[in-house]
């Protein structure tokens, strides 16, 4: 049984329990509409005692279907961050959402340091270029294949191998640092 079915049910009980109302101020016969009145008390009892349970069951569904998706989540997660390949997501403007552990590494910067930063500050030449080139990629069906010089923080410039892939709202990039 539906929420919407539940309040009908529940919005029908109370007109006739208005009605019932109405008629047990106005007659003289109250015997029978006591016990009337108690069977749709009865009624309307079950009615809300078959919908509680229902809602019972359908949070414990949801909330067995929420631990699944935090342990799927858990294990993407855990596979991004294990791969040996640096990797980062970010939005169409560039700003990392995610980055594992070898991006990490190669930006030198932390994970969690990483995720709200712009990949754009990270070029050291021509970020115009790559910026468009990141934009393009957003109406690539195929993935984007660039070269860019990245400064990693602390550390000499280098050349990286970018393979950017997109979505509706991410770019997932590939960095691969280039053989000079």
């Amino acid at each position: 049984m539906g929420i919407d079915v539940l309040e009908l049910q529940i919005v029908s009980a109370l007109q006739r329990f208005s009605t019932l109302q109405r008629r047990a101020a106005n007659a003289a016969d109250h015997p029978k509409l006591l016990g009337r009145s108690i069977q749709e008390l009865e009624s309307v009892l079950e009615t809300l005692r078959l919908a509680q349970q229902q809602l019972m069951e359908n949070r414990a569904r949801l909330e067995q279907t929420q631990a699944e998706l935090n342990r799927e989540r858990e294990k993407y997660q855990q596979l991004f961050d294990d791969l040996p390949q640096p990797c980062l997501v970010t939005r169409s403007d560039t700003l990392i959402t995610e980055a594992n552990r070898a991006a990490s590494e190669l930006l030198n910067v932390s994970q969690r340091f990483l995720v709200g930063k712009s990949l754009s500050v990270f070029v050291c030449e021509d970020r115009t270029r790559f910026l468009l080139d990141a934009a393009r990629a957003l109406s690539e069906p195929a993935p984007v294949e660039m070269k860019v010089k990245v400064r990693p923080r602390e550390r000499a410039p280098l050349l990286v191998n970018l393979r950017v892939t997109a979505d509706d709202v991410s770019l997932r990039w590939l960095m691969q640092p280039a053989s000079v």
